[in-house]
This record gives C-alpha cells, sequence and structure tokens, in this order.
C-alpha cells in the first residue's frame, strides 16, 4: 500500500489505476467513486478488519473502456504499471507512473474519434485573481496531432466565444482565478461550456518562455498573455505523459479575428457542428459538408468551417483549387480512391512521438508514406501550361526523400500484416535480424538442430535406430533401444533407464534445451528492442510527417467540397472586399439535402451596406423566414471558408463577424429567462458589429409584453441602421415595424409570400419585396391541430382586438397608436359570427366535450346579439 500512497499523493486529483498481476485495483476514496462511477462490486482489503481498505478492480486487457467512461465523466486517470518482472523482482515489484489520461489528453485510438480533435486548453487571465473584463490569453494543445495555437483576447465575453469554436475537452486556468469571484469562477461566462476543469499553474512571462523553448525550436516574441498559456498548456500535457514526448513541433500564434468571427451563439444557431435540437452532428451543416475519405481531411473541414477567411486572396486561391478539381471528375475518382487507403498520418506520427505506437500504425504509417509519391502524380499529370496545378493542391514537395527511405526501412523490417500489439510478436521481417531469425527457429522447438544433432549422432555411433526426442520432465535427451546399448559413445550421460531402453543426454542436447526455453523470452526483448529503434526513426521526422498529414488533409478537403459543388449544383462565390451580399436563387444547404430533388424553392437576395442594408422581413411562421435568413448567412460562410455556394450565382462582400439572433431559450443553469437570453444575445450584436458585419435577427422583443417588445425591435433596428451600418436581415412579426422603410432610407421591407386558396393558407416559401398584409397567425395554429372552437373564440378575440373594442382585453386600439399601421378591417355582426361558426361545426365527428363547448360559444355569441 505504500507504492500506492505514493502515487496517490502525488496525484491527489487523480483516481489511480494500480497494477496488481491481471488486475488494476483502486483502493480508499478512489474505490468508493470509481466503483460508483463504473458499477463495479466494491470490496475490501483485510476483510473483517475495523479499518478495512475498501478496493474494486478490473482486468487488464478490459482497462481501456474503463478509463475513456471515468474521462468522459470529467476524471483523471492514473496508470500505475508494473515496470519490471515479478519472477526477478527481489521484495516488491517495482511500479511507476507511465502515464495520465485526463479529459483533454487522451492518446488511445480506440477512445478517440477520429474525424474531431482532442483539445487540451489553457486560459489565462491579465489578472489571476481578478474579477472584471480584462484580458485573457487561450492556447490549446492536440496531444495526438501536437497541433498547438494561442491567442489573446480583449474580454470575458470574446474569451467565451473562441471557448465555444475550439470546444476543448478540458480547461485548465490558475487556481485564484477559479475561486468566487475570480476571473474564471463558477458563475462566469467563461465556465458555461461542458469541457471539464482543471487547475494549472501559471508562470510568468520569463518562465512561461523557457518551458517552452525547452520543447520548440522557436518561441514567439510578444504576446505574453498567448504565450503564458501555452507554456501552462503545455507542461499540464507533457506531465501526463512521463515515458514519451508530445508530437509539438511549433506554436502557431493566431488573431481571433484573422478570421471570420463566430461566437457561440452563431455557432449554435447556424447549426453548424451539431442540431439545435438534440446537440446531434446529422443534420448540421458540417454533416452535409463531411464526405472527406480521411480522418485528418475532417478535422481540417470542420476547422474550416468553424473559422472562414477573411483575407480575398486566400479564399480565392481555395475557390481556384475547388474549381480546378471540380472540372476534373476522373482525377476527383481517382484521389478518393487512393485517400482511402492512406491512414491517419498525423495521429500515427503523434503515437510515435509519444512512444505508444503498436506494430499495426507503423504498418499503417509505411503503407501511408509509399502511398504519396502516387497521390502526388496523379495530381500533377492532370495539370497543364493552361491550367496548372493549384498551389494548394502540390503534393511534390511533401514527398520528400527522408519520408521515402523511411518507408523503404519499415517495409524491410516489417511483415506485410503486423500484429496489432507489441506483446503478439512476430512483425519483424524474416531476414531484417539474425537474433530474430534465430530465436524464431529455436522458439518453434530447434527441429532442424534437432534433424542434424540426430543424422550425426546416428553416423558417429553406427546406430540408426537413435533417436532425439523430448518431454517436460527431462527436456531433450537421446533415446536408445536395448539392443545397441553396446555401442553408446563414452561422452554419453545417461539419464533414464526405461523398459524398451536408455536415455541420454550431451551437453551439446543440454545447450540446445537452455537456448529452446529461454528463446521465446530473448524473441520477445530482441522484438521489443527493435520496435522501439523504429519508434524512434518515426518520432525523428515527425515534422516531415505532420507536414505531409496536413498536405494529404487539405487535399481531401478541397476535393470533397468539389464533389458537393458538382453533386448538388453549387455555384463559385465571386468574393472581394465590397460591402455588397448579392444572391440569386439561394438556398439552404442542409433544408435542401433533406428535401426530395427540385422541391427546395430559392429566393434572391441582396443587401448593401450603403443602400439596402436592412431587410426588414415580415410573415407568419412557417412561412420561410427564418430558413431564408440562416440560408443567406450559411453562404456567406461557406463563400468565406472557400467553398461553392448553393445558389446560381453570388457575390459575397467580406464580413468580419457574423451575428445571428434566432430562437429563444430559458437558461435556468445560468438563471436566465428566454427574454434575458434574447436581450444578452441583441446586446452582444450591438456592442460587437461593424459595418462589415452580418447580423441576423429573428423576432427581437418577443419575449415580453407586444408594447415594450415593439419598442425594443424598433430601436434595435434603428441602431443597426443609424450608428452601426452593419448588412442586416430582421424578422418580425411586429408589423408596426414597416414603417421603417419610410423613414429610414436603407431599410427595405420583404415579405415571405402567402396565398388563401378556398380557405386554406398555402405557403409559397417566397420571399418578395413588401410588407405582409397579416400574421396569419390562427390559420397556423389551426394547420396545428387546435381545437375547432379555441381557434373560432381567436378569431372573435382578434377582431375585437382589430376594432379596437376589447372588453376585459387590453384594447387593440391603444396599442396600435404607438406606431402607424393599417386600418383595421370591418367588423362582422354577431349574427354574421354566429351563422360562421354554425357553418363551420361538423357535428358527425363531434366529440361530447367539443359539443359542450360550442354550445357555451354559441350562447356567448347570441348574448352579444
Amino acid at each position: 500500500m505504500r507504492q500506492f500512497l505514493d502515487v496517490k499523493e502525488r496525484y491527489p486529483d487523480a483516481i489511480v489505476f494500480f497494477r496488481l498481476g491481471d488486475f488494476y485495483e483502486m483502493f480508499f476514496e478512489d474505490a468508493v467513486l470509481g466503483s460508483g462511477l463504473l458499477d463495479l462490486t466494491l470490496t475490501t482489503r483485510d476483510k473483517g478488519k475495523v479499518d478495512a481498505v475498501p478496493m474494486c478492480g478490473v482486468p487488464h486487457h478490459a482497462a481501456r473502456g474503463y478509463v475513456a467512461r471515468l474521462t468522459e465523466l470529467g476524471h483523471k486517470v492514473v496508470m500505475c504499471e508494473q515496470v519490471e518482472d515479478p519472477k526477478l523482482a527481489k521484495g516488491l515489484v517495482k511500479r511507476e507512473v507511465v502515464r495520465v489520461v485526463t479529459p483533454g489528453v487522451v492518446v488511445d485510438e480506440e477512445s478517440l474519434d477520429p474525424r474531431a480533435p482532442r483539445y487540451l486548453a489553457a486560459l489565462v487571465p491579465a489578472d489571476a485573481g481578478a474579477g472584471g473584463d480584462g484580458a485573457w490569453g487561450l492556447a490549446y494543445l492536440d496531444a495526438t496531432t501536437g497541433e498547438f495555437r494561442a491567442t489573446e483576447l480583449p474580454g470575458t465575453a470574446a474569451a467565451a466565444d473562441e471557448l465555444c469554436r475550439v470546444a476543448p475537452r478540458e480547461v485548465i486556468v490558475a487556481a485564484a482565478a477559479m475561486v468566487d469571484g475570480g476571473a474564471a469562477g463558477p458563475g462566469t461566462p467563461v465556465r458555461r461550456h461542458r469541457a471539464a476543469w482543471s487547475v494549472t499553474a501559471v508562470l510568468d512571462d520569463a518562465g512561461a518562455r523557457a518551458e517552452l523553448a525547452a520543447s520548440l525550436a522557436d518561441v514567439p516574441a510578444g504576446a505574453a498573455l498567448a504565450v503564458r498559456a501555452a507554456a501552462a498548456v503545455l507542461a499540464y500535457a507533457r506531465a501526463t505523459q512521463p515515458a514519451g514526448a508530445l508530437p509539438v513541433v511549433r506554436l502557431a500564434l493566431y488573431a481571433a479575428d484573422a478570421a471570420l468571427v463566430l461566437d457561440e451563439a452563431a455557432i449554435a444557431n447556424l447549426e453548424l457542428t451539431e442540431t439545435l435540437m438534440g446537440g446531434k452532428r446529422q443534420g448540421s451543416l458540417l454533416d452535409v459538408l463531411d464526405d472527406t475519405a480521411t480522418s485528418p481531411g475532417a478535422r481540417l473541414l470542420r476547422r474550416w468551417l468553424l473559422y472562414p477567411l477573411t483575407e480575398v486572396a486566400g479564399i480565392r486561391r481555395r475557390h481556384d483549387a475547388v474549381e480546378w478539381l471540380r472540372e476534373r471528375p476522373e482525377l476527383r475518382v481517382a484521389l478518393r480512391a487512393a485517400l482511402r487507403g492512406v491512414s491517419d498520418i498525423e495521429r500515427l506520427a503523434g503515437k510515435a512521438t509519444l512512444g505508444v505506437a503498436q506494430p499495426r500504425d507503423l504498418g499503417r504509417l509505411r503503407d501511408s508514406i509509399a502511398a504519396l509519391p502516387e497521390l502526388a502524380k496523379l495530381v500533377s499529370a492532370a495539370g497543364d501550361k493552361l491550367a496548372p496545378v493549384p498551389e494548394l493542391l502540390d503534393l511534390r514537395g511533401v514527398a520528400t526523400n527522408e519520408l521515402a527511405k523511411l518507408a523503404a526501412h519499415l517495409s524491410v523490417a516489417l511483415v506485410d500484416e503486423p500484429a496489432p500489439m507489441l506483446k503478439d510478436g512476430g512483425f519483424i521481417r524474416p531476414g531484417f535480424d539474425k537474433t530474430v531469425d534465430e530465436c524464431r527457429v529455436l522458439a518453434d522447438g530447434g527441429k532442424d538442430q534437432i534433424l542434424a544433432i540426430e543424422a550425426r549422432e546416428q553416423k558417429r555411433s553406427g546406430i540408426s535406430t537413435l533417436k532425439v526426442r523430448y518431454n517436460r520432465v527431462f527436456g531433450y535427451y537421446i533415446e536408445i533401444t536395448k539392443s545397441h546399448l553396446a555401442k553408446v559413445p563414452s561422452d554419453y550421460l545417461r539419464k533414464q533407464t526405461v523398459a524398451t531402453g536408455e536415455r541420454y543426454v550431451t551437453p551439446e542436447l543440454a545447450e540446445l534445451e537452455s537456448k529452446v526455453l529461454s528463446a521465446e523470452d530473448t524473441l520477445a526483448v530482441r522484438e521489443a528492442e527493435l520496435h522501439r529503434e523504429l519508434v524512434a526513426k518515426v518520432a525523428a521526422l515527425a515534422p516531415p510527417l505532420l507536414a505531409a498529414g496536413a498536405a494529404i488533409a487539405a487535399l481531401d478537403v478541397l476535393g470533397t467540397l468539389a464533389d458537393v459543388a458538382e453533386r448538388s449544383d453549387w455555384c463559385r462565390p465571386q468574393v472581394d472586399d465590397g460591402v455588397i451580399i448579392d444572391i440569386v436563387d439561394g438556398r439552404h444547404p442542409v433544408v435542401e439535402a433533406a428535401l426530395p430533388a427540385g422541391t427546395f424553392v430559392p429566393n434572391d437576395a441582396h443587401l448593401d451596406a450603403g443602400g439596402a442594408q436592412l431587410l426588414l422581413v415580415t410573415g407568419p411562421n412557417m412561412a420561410g423566414k427564418s430558413t431564408y435568413m440562416r440560408q443567406v448567412a450559411q453562404i456567406v460562410l461557406l463563400a468565406q471558408l472557400g467553398s461553392f455556394v448553393p445558389a446560381r450565382s453570388a457575390t459575397i462582400g467580406v464580413c468580419d463577424r457574423l451575428f445571428t439572433r434566432v430562437g429563444a431559450a430559458d437558461n435556468l443553469a445560468r438563471g436566465d429567462s428566454t427574454f434575458m437570453v434574447e436581450m444578452r444575445e441583441t446586446a452582444t450584436i450591438l456592442a460587437g458589429a461593424t459595418r462589415r458585419s452580418l447580423v441576423v435577427l429573428d423576432e427581437v422583443g418577443r419575449g415580453t409584453s407586444t408594447f415594450d417588445g415593439v419598442s425594443i425591435a424598433w430601436a434595435v433596428a434603428e441602431y443597426l441602421h443609424d450608428a452601426i451600418g452593419a448588412r442586416t436581415l430582421f424578422a418580425t412579426h411586429y408589423h408596426e415595424l414597416v414603417a421603417l422603410g419610410e423613414t429610414r432610407p436603407r431599410v427595405r421591407n420583404f415579405s415571405a409570400q402567402v396565398r388563401e386558396h378556398k380557405g386554406e393558407v398555402v405557403f409559397l416559401r417566397r420571399i418578395a419585396p413588401g410588407a405582409a398584409s397579416r400574421s396569419y397567425g390562427i390559420d397556423v395554429a389551426r394547420l396545428a391541430g387546435l381545437p375547432r372552437s379555441v381557434i373560432a373564440r381567436a378569431r372573435q378575440i382578434l377582431e375585437k382586438l382589430e376594432a379596437g373594442r376589447g372588453g376585459g382585453l387590453q384594447s387593440a386600439g391603444a396599442q396600435l397608436s404607438l406606431l402607424a399601421s393599417a386600418p383595421a378591417t370591418p367588423q362582422k355582426s354577431p349574427r354574421d359570427a354566429l351563422v360562421e361558426r354554425l357553418r363551420a361545426v361538423d357535428p358527425d365527428h363531434m366529440k361530447p366535450i367539443e359539443a359542450l363547448n360550442l354550445l357555451a360559444e354559441l350562447k356567448a355569441l347570441a348574448s352579444d346579439e
């Protein structure tokens, strides 16, 4: 127990998996916690004693699954292994911590999502113990690939939004910042993410640079907060791998606003990576785009989607590559087939650097490196003088000589299909190593040597029936029948007398036996040595391997975008530095993908910061307003990430930020009501939007009373027009706001088109110039299945409100006097209303309770008469 307690003292915040024979055991509070989380039987050490130690355990071969479950629940797990052979140990078997598994640092392939990164992040506020809204340093690392980035953010809101975009699995921060009142304490915006939160030490600037210099050849100058965050995340990750190095090559400093800025609301409302309802990947924009053939390609596509470019030249380079591939369908088919044979080079190189690569990993890496020259040839052969290969697709600089030599060495060293695990053995190719070959022969029973000894001894002794045999009791021996005992050589040592003759041994047989018995152990040791050498060779070439993996990923993503453009009839957008967004026959990529081909109704959109700056969209629910606004935002985002877009044509003036305020819901965990969520998001937009931003607002002000709602919506629209000038799509049910089109020069009224046919409402899904004449809310309620009596009563109340005589209700006349609106429609007489209601009755299908409700309703109508 002393060994366990020593480990636990070093890792008090982790669950210790302590290896005992074929099991990993947990003790004390770890056992109590682990048994509950993993549904294990809790037992005790030294049963019957008052101070018996609680314990539970899992089989060593099944530990991966249990560790994965614990990390998914936000816990750290310390793996403490036996590091010497129990048979050779004197006293206690030596044990050491070989790795620490945390939610953000997982290297086990079975526990990783191959198509998503696994980030560990660190946050460093300008004053670690202070509240307020100072600057932050943010760094994040994927320990499986070595991706390492850092940035500085101006305030808490920006840090929270960037955390949402990065989506780390674990965030570490200084202890002082996590207490109540600290910059990252409970209830602060940065703590609202689903990551696990841990405490770490934060170095000063000099200490941070020294920490980074120990692993990186070049430490970026300046950006003190970002560097301190980077040092914190690197030190934390390094401490989890005592036996291996991290695959970190360089630290990339970036500015969050160098890409199109997407806050938490925009990522969620546009359903970029997961749906609003259920949080599933299926039904998101990423799901529609992602048909990548490789895991690195899938991870890169996700990054491009969350970090669209703002530099026109960079955007056009991607469009050039997509267009070049779109024009070459046969090349795309060949590339896809070749890419499917390429494994995850980034993570395989990372496993080698971490020291956890297995023989099968080395074999997959060998085959992937060997495929690089063929991929490069496929691409280069498709270019010509008129249409040379775009720079982003050129792989000729990736398939380097040093990687070719590595692939050749791995081919000579490894069999064609290496074993999955080192302990399985048999992965070294025959002829590569003399010791391995000899040991294999001996481990197979030394058949050739035995036959040679047997033939030689037969000839030397003249005994043709002499046999070399083996049993577990005596090992190897020479058996001679009674009739030939007189011919036995003098150097034979008699071992045993049997009924048929005598058994003898020789020094040569004794030596062979010793070699055979030790051959398997020697073979395992030698193969392990060779494996370590091969892993070290791979780790030494981590930088070019990671570069090759990145190039393969880019080729995969660009080919996938070309496939999507061809398959879905998307067009190349014209992207420039202007302030105009002009989309002809635009379509919502996700909704269109879910509908039968050709059924989605396209719509135009024209936004101009100097002209049609704010489009005020009115119309009923279900008519397509939200779909229209989201599709405009998604088309802009797709264009800036380098994709073609679902439209007949599109001109996109680059946006610096994309804001959305779509839908609303209570957030009880944060203590926010629907209206508070709505107002917070709106406040964020008004504080951060610029003239180059795109703003999507849906139903601002609906979470409060009508008077307040109309007032807020009106004021917000005026502010966006007068003070900011951002290109804005503004949907509302407050028809009073259409008057803004008469008083503000850059406001344009649009509406979702509806037709009434034989008493039924038909949604045309068209967005056309002009304001909506009515909301059709009651018609939508009828389509939703509200009882007829409720619908009829709602129409009565509506008529009274529109007429300005609401009885016990708030008069609509007073409300409409706030802002100019269309005159109320003439009110029907009670007799006409009574007749109309009776005509709507279907007595053949009426339930008793409905009949009683109808009777009460008719009585009320008759009383009015």
